[in-house]
């Protein structure tokens, strides 16, 4: 059976249902395509900060540099527990998650320069067609 006739088309007093956002909106030449992070009351905003430890430390960020993003009002969704918690409870947080979990480090040499070609080849010398060598 098809969705859309499953949904009520009209409200209790008969008019129209319309979405003017979600699924349901039209799409826009003039809609923004930006992600927009929107607070969401409730929640749990001792897990949150784990989650975000976690997936910092999983792309190689130290312990230092996961408290500098608490630090930032910019990231809204982990600064209100540096707020509320305070920096050493944070900083516990961040040693505590970060012993369960790690943290993910790739080291690597760049060379500045190229190697040396190296050849494999072998040069293999026949008989010219006119040389008394070769029969014909």
């Amino acid at each position: 059976m098809d969705p859309r006739k499953q949904r009520p088309t009209t409200n209790e007093s008969g008019d129209p249902l319309v979405s003017t956002h979600g699924g349901a909106k039209e799409a826009e030449p003039s809609d923004p395509l930006d992600l927009v992070g929107t607070r969401v009351p409730g929640g749990d905003l001792a897990f949150l900060a784990r989650c975000f430890i976690e997936e910092y430390a999983a792309m190689g960020y130290g312990s230092d540099q996961i408290l500098e993003m608490f630090r930032q009002p910019q990231y809204v969704a982990i600064h209100p527990v540096y707020r509320s918690q305070g920096e050493e409870a944070v900083r516990g947080l961040i040693r505590e998650v970060l012993a369960d979990c790690g943290v993910l480090q790739v080291s690597g040499l760049i060379r500045e320069e190229p190697p040396e070609p190296r050849s494999d080849l072998v040069q293999i010398e026949l008989p010219r067609p006119d040389s008394e060598d070769n029969p014909s």
